[in-house]
């Protein structure tokens, strides 16, 4: 079992800090030594907390953010990315962009909160942040959503891209800026150039990205209360054509917000979070595993039966999930081998949701 303890008065610890043993595999890319992972907390209540995790010692950090920086995090974080040697964090009630030094975690700057509204998700390209924002009750009127173009200089939203149908996770791909949408059947393309907007059509609503290594993507498709629709799966689109080329079938891929698909370090494997009901109504996630070279979901899970599964990712050559059975208690990460073995367990704060690595 890993070591459980909140850092106190430690000193951050540098990514990198730990080297590899001569006896040790040498991956095909060199991960960080360190990651993050956030906890959402309670939307009605505890604010978000940070969890770190070193691989080279299996040691966990809980209330991360608040032990380097002497103050806890006043928002829920929606999601997290790193970017130019910044990790950047997307919190609502109150919503605001913040960002901490990718190396220390420390937070030396305020974070801004001027024109970013209900704020999804976010990426960096240039001098600049594209942040999903839902701009309001987007359930009651599609149109209210935008895309935040931040300027990182200036430290302001320098324009406001409208994009109406509630854009969720995106992601950069041969220079253009691919977002998808909750509430509309298709994926917006974003000229970076002049900020026009396209669309390609879907067969059902979308919601998060993977890119290959090729710069072309796999987006969820999703069945919503809003927008049923039974082509539930991975589709693919070609980003120097702009074609949507397939749907790869999967029931029951999660609504969940951000964690729902990771890649492995070669990308010869995505793992793709899904959950469906028993016969007795309760709730239970399972982890499916898509071969790329195929271009099919293998027969059978990685892991399932997962009750308060919250999130899915890959760091450290192994799939970490996320369990969150309640928002009033700790929860916890899970990993396991790419063969579905069960490797260990460990503590976070509540409501894991999501993992990142510094660049």
């Amino acid at each position: 079992m890993k070591n459980k303890f909140n850092l106190l008065l430690l000193i951050p610890i540098t990514v990198g800090l730990f080297s590899c043993t001569k006896n040790d595999p040498v991956p095909e890319e060199v991960e960080p030594a360190v990651s993050y992972i956030i906890n959402y907390g309670d939307y009605a209540g505890a604010k978000s907390t940070i969890t770190a995790f070193y691989k080279e010692t299996g040691t966990v950090f809980n209330n991360y953010y608040q032990n380097v920086n002497d103050v806890a995090l006043v928002s829920n974080i929606q999601h997290a990315f790193t970017y130019n040697g910044k990790i950047y964090m997307l919190g609502n009630n109150p919503d605001e962009l913040l960002w901490v030094d990718a190396e220390t975690f420390s937070q030396t700057e305020n974070g801004v909160s001027a024109d970013i509204v209900k704020p999804r998700f976010g990426v960096g390209y240039g001098n600049y942040l594209y942040i999903t924002c839902w701009g309001g009750d987007i359930w009651a009127d599609e149109s209210l959503s935008y895309i935040a173009k931040y300027n990182i200089s200036g430290k302001t939203v320098e324009k406001k891209i409208l994009l109406p149908g509630g854009p969720e996770g995106m992601a950069i791909a041969n220079n253009k800026l691919y977002a998808a949408l909750n509430y509309k059947d298709s994926v917006a393309i974003v000229d970076l150039g002049n900020d026009q907007v396209s669309y390609i059509e879907t067969p059902a609503v979308t919601s998060y990205f993977v890119k290959d290594k090729q710069e072309n993507l796999y987006v969820s498709l999703v069945s919503t209360y809003s927008d049923y629709s039974e082509n539930t799966g991975l589709g693919y689109i070609n980003t120097s054509s702009d074609e949507y080329e397939g749907t790869y079938q999967l029931d029951g891929v999660s609504t969940s917000y951000v964690n729902i698909l990771s890649a492995n370090t070669d990308f010869s494997k995505i793992y793709v979070m899904t959950s469906a009901y028993d016969a007795n109504w309760n709730l239970s996630g399972a982890i499916a595993i898509f071969d790329v070279a195929s271009k099919s979901f293998e027969p059978n899970n990685l892991v399932e039966n997962l009750s308060g599964l919250n999130g899915v990712g890959w760091y450290n050559h192994q799939v970490f999930t996320f369990i969150a059975e309640s928002v009033t208690s700790n929860g916890t990460a899970q990993t396991y081998q790419p063969d579905g073995a069960f490797i260990d367990e460990f503590e976070t704060g509540k409501a894991p949701f999501i993992m990142l690595t510094a660049e």
